[in-house]
C-alpha cells in the first residue's frame, strides 16, 4: 500500500475509534479487518503521529513553597507545580503551561521579550496560544549552535517560534554559544550585526532562560545534549566547581561567576548590564535533577521569577 493511502487508512481507523467512539471490533466488522489488526492499526497512526494524545493534567501549585522561596530569595514571584506521581517529562509539559499562562496574561503591544533555548524554554512556547500583538519583538539572548543541537528546542528556530505564536518579529543570534577565543568573541561581538541584537535585547520587558545542569545527561543537561561541550569538558567544569549553566555562562554553587576559560568566550548578552534594566528574568527548570543548579541561581540573585516542580525545591526550602 502506497504511504499516502496507509496514511489515509490509518487516520480513517483513527477517527472512527477516537472520535466517533466505535469499537475495535466494529471498526474491523465494517473496513474488513480482524480486531487485532485494528489495535495494531491505532499503534501505528500513533507512533507515525497521525494521533496525538494529550493529557489535560490539571495545574495545582504549592503556594506555601512558592512564598517561602520569595521571602528567602528575594525573588519578586514564585511558581511551583505539585508533582505528584507525575515523571520528569509530564511535568516539565506543567511547567511549561504555566509559564504560558504567565505570559498570555501578562503580554501587551510593544513589548521586547529576549529568550535562550532548552527544553524548558520550549515545553513554554509550545503551550503558548496564537496571541497576536501589535509591535512585539522577540529576541534570541544566548548563542546556540552545537554539534548535536535539535534547532527546535537548543536553536535559532525556538526564538522564531515564540514570535509566530505572537504575530511579531524575531531577532536570531547568529553564533556558537562558546567560540574558540577570547579574542574571537570579542571580535564577534563587535560586529554591528551582533551589536544591534543585544541593543534590542537589553531593551527587553521579559528574559526567559532555562536553568541548567553541568552533567554528562542527555536529558537534563542542555549544554551536553547539544554538543556545545563535551564529557572532558563537563569533568573539568564540575572539578573547579562549577554546577549551573545560565545566559550561556557557569556558575558555582553560590551562584557566583566562575572564573575558567569557557566563561570568556561566551557569546551571550551581558547578564550583569540585564540586571540592571527595568526587566523581568524569569528562570525555569524542572526535577531533582535541577535542584543544585537552581540552588544557585537563586544564591547567586539571578533570576526575579521562578517557575518549577515541588521536586526541585524541596530540598533548598526544607
Amino acid at each position: 500500500m502506497e504511504e499516502q493511502s496507509r496514511r489515509q487508512l490509518l487516520a480513517e481507523v483513527a477517527s472512527l475509534y477516537y472520535r466517533e467512539k466505535q469499537t475495535q471490533s466494529r471498526i474491523g466488522k465494517d473496513l474488513g479487518y480482524s480486531r487485532s489488526a485494528i489495535s495494531r492499526l491505532l499503534d501505528e497512526a500513533e507512533k507515525k503521529g497521525i494521533v496525538k494524545i494529550f493529557v489535560d493534567y490539571p495545574i495545582q501549585r504549592a503556594s506555601d513553597l512558592e512564598q517561602k522561596l520569595v521571602t528567602g530569595f528575594g525573588l519578586k514571584d514564585a511558581y511551583v507545580i505539585k508533582r505528584g506521581q507525575l515523571n520528569y517529562d509530564q511535568s516539565l509539559e506543567l511547567v511549561g503551561r504555566m509559564g504560558a499562562s504567565y505570559f498570555e496574561q501578562r503580554l501587551k503591544d510593544n513589548m521586547v521579550i529576549g529568550i535562550g533555548w532548552g527544553t524548558s524554554i520550549y515545553e513554554v512556547v509550545n503551550a503558548l496560544p496564537d496571541i497576536p500583538f501589535k509591535n512585539v519583538s522577540v529576541v534570541q539572548v544566548v548563542g546556540a549552535i552545537g554539534g548535536k543541537s535539535d534547532p527546535r528546542v537548543d536553536g535559532a528556530e525556538i526564538t522564531s517560534f515564540f514570535a509566530s505564536k505572537l504575530k511579531g518579529s524575531y531577532h536570531s543570534l547568529h553564533s556558537p554559544l562558546f567560540l574558540d577565543s577570547r579574542e574571537a568573541c570579542q571580535s564577534l561581538m563587535s560586529q554591528k550585526q551582533i551589536m544591534d541584537t543585544f541593543r534590542i535585547a537589553y531593551r527587553a520587558d521579559f528574559v526567559l532562560l532555562g536553568i541548567g545542569t553541568i552533567d554528562v545527561d542527555d536529558k537534563y543537561s542542555s549544554l551536553y545534549r547539544s554538543g556545545m561541550i563535551s564529557e572532558k569538558d563537563v569533568r573539568e567544569i564540575k572539578e573547579k566547581g562549577g554546577v549551573c549553566n545560565f545566559c550561556g555562562l557557569i556558575f558555582d554553587e553560590n551562584g557566583r561567576f566562575l572564573d575558567i576559560d569557557l566563561n570568556h568566550r561566551v557569546m551571550a548578552v551581558d547578564l550583569s548590564l540585564l540586571k540592571n534594566k527595568n526587566n523581568k528574568i524569569i528562570g525555569i527548570a524542572a526535577g531533582k535533577e535541577k535542584t543544585t543548579a537552581i540552588k544557585a541561581a537563586l544564591k547567586g540573585g539571578l533570576i526575579d521569577i521562578l517557575f518549577t516542580d515541588e521536586v526541585a525545591v524541596n530540598p533548598i526550602i526544607n
